[in-house]
C-alpha cells in the first residue's frame, strides 16, 4: 500500500481508491493514472486516471470491478 495514492484531491476518486483497497487489489502509484491489479490468479487490472474527464467515470469504474468474480466490497 503506497501512501502517495492516499492524498488524491479528488474526494471521489479517492473513495474509489479506498474500496479498491479494501478488498485487497495492489494500487501502484502513478505517473500518469493508477493501475490497480486484483489479487488473483488471473490478474485483473484496470487504470484509473488522475483526471477523470467523464462524470460517471467512478460509478463505471466501479461497475466494472463489481463484475470481475475477484472482487469483494467489505
Amino acid at each position: 500500500m503506497g501512501a502517495y495514492w492516499k492524498k488524491h484531491q479528488k474526494k471521489e476518486v479517492q473513495q474509489l481508491l479506498e474500496m479498491f483497497d479494501q478488498a485487497g487489489w495492489t494500487i501502484v502509484n502513478p505517473p500518469k493514472y493508477y493501475k490497480v491489479y486484483c489479487p488473483c490468479p488471473d490478474r485483473h487490472k484496470t487504470n484509473i486516471h488522475l483526471t477523470p474527464s467523464d462524470p460517471n467515470y467512478v460509478t463505471h469504474t466501479l461497475q466494472w470491478a463489481r463484475n470481475q468474480t475477484c472482487y469483494t466490497e467489505n
